[in-house]
């Protein structure tokens, strides 16, 4: 026995020129807009990468706000204050140089203002330091 389908697919329709959308679609359509909106309200994105992926995280930034502080990460064993000193003393409003104690690979370093931080972070992102260690500078947390 075979049975025919009691109206064209979309796909027919749309090809002969007689295509409406139905009802439930629109109402699908409404609802996926309804809860994007919610996740937006709550503060949440559309689905889509997460935090610390794509440009942002490729770069090795996180995305935080401007700060006069700068934050290093990825430097080698065999770095010392006097190395970024010098290596950020090029650049106007420079302060110091603050080594964590107990931790090699990262590092911070005080500007006068956040613009000068900013440009700092610019000109050195991805400055490699030995063959294998390229520097990631991002804002410190306040």
């Amino acid at each position: 026995m075979i049975q025919y389908a009691k109206t064209d697919s979309d796909i027919i329709a749309k090809m002969k020129g007689t295509f409406v959308e139905r009802e439930r679609d629109r109402e699908r359509d409404r609802e996926r807009e309804r809860k994007r909106d919610k996740r937006k309200a709550k503060g949440g994105d559309a689905p889509g990468p997460k935090k610390g992926t794509g440009a942002q995280g490729a770069q090795g930034t996180v995305p935080n706000p401007p700060n006069h502080i700068l934050f290093l990460t990825n430097l080698p064993e065999e770095t010392k204050e006097l190395m970024l000193s010098m290596l950020f003393n090029q650049f106007p409003g420079f302060k110091e140089v603050r080594l964590v104690p107990g931790r090699h690979d990262i590092a911070f370093v005080e500007f006068d203002t956040e613009v000068q931080a900013g440009a700092a972070r610019e000109a050195l992102q991805g400055f490699k330091i030995t063959q294998s260690n390229a520097m990631k500078i991002s804002f410190a947390k306040k």
